[in-house]
């Protein structure tokens, strides 16, 4: 009998921590040596829409807007709520790819925290790099006023990932989805 209670319980303890891992958050910022590219995203299932010109982004290598279909997603999310209904898991994403970790931190960051969160901003005027800005606005503001799509972003090697949310903690979560099922 304890022989084969004990590989049952080994099975168990080895599941339930990765069970637990799979659903961790990410980092903010997590420094890696990997090199990604849209590829990597394209064979785990991100969907393009758009390929910017990423010319007045620095030291940008290329940006696109893609969606991707979030089987662990939570119907929280700021388009969900301006919706009113359920977009069936899909989450919208902005990746920015830079030559290494280094430049999407020293290059990216301050173009990323002005495109997220709260304070994001939404007119092609103020905002430092307003390409794209039409796909990071989500409808709903009490005044009929445009929301932010992207609660946050994630660095990760890189590249820089704006991701769906109405809060950070919950934009990382969804950047978490993604990144785990690109490694």
């Amino acid at each position: 009998m304890k022989k084969v209670l004990l590989p049952i319980v080994i099975l168990l303890i080895v599941y339930g921590c990765a069970t637990e891992l799979s659903n961790e958050r990410i980092d903010q910022v997590t420094k890696i040596s990997n090199i990604y590219s849209i590829e990597d995203f394209k064979e785990m299932g991100l969907k393009i829409g758009e390929k910017y010109n990423n010319e007045d982004l620095p030291n940008s290598l290329s940006v696109y807007w893609g969606f991707w279909k979030d089987v662990d997603a939570d119907e929280g999310s700021a388009r969900f709520q301006s919706l009113g209904g359920s977009v069936g898991g899909m989450r919208d994403f902005e990746i920015r790819f830079y030559p290494s970790h280094n430049d999407a931190v020293n290059y990216g960051t301050k173009f990323a925290e002005n495109a997220t969160g709260q304070d994001a901003v939404l007119t092609k005027k103020e905002s430092l790099w307003a390409e794209g800005i039409k796909n990071r606005r989500t409808s709903g503001g009490p005044d009929g006023s445009p929301l932010p799509k992207y609660g946050g972003y994630a660095i990760y090697g890189n590249f820089i990932l704006l991701c769906e949310g109405i809060s950070l903690d919950q934009s990382l979560q969804t950047c978490s989805n993604l990144i785990r099922n690109l490694d």
